[in-house]
C-alpha cells in the first residue's frame, strides 16, 4: 500500500498560491518523480528503526 509522503524537496517558495495546490494527477506525478529516492532513503534508514 502506498501513502502520500513528503519528498526531499522542502522548499515551497512559489509565485502564486495556486502552485501549492495538488490534485490527484499532480500528487501521482510528484510520487513518480521521487519514488526511487524515497525508497533508497527508507532502505538506508531501515537499520536504525
Amino acid at each position: 500500500m502506498d501513502a502520500i509522503v513528503q519528498g526531499p524537496n522542502t522548499e515551497f517558495a512559489v509565485e502564486t498560491r495556486e502552485e501549492l495546490y495538488y490534485d490527484k494527477e499532480r500528487l501521482l506525478a510528484n510520487g513518480d518523480r521521487w519514488e526511487r529516492q524515497i525508497a533508497k532513503n527508507l532502505e538506508l534508514d531501515a537499520p536504525y528503526r
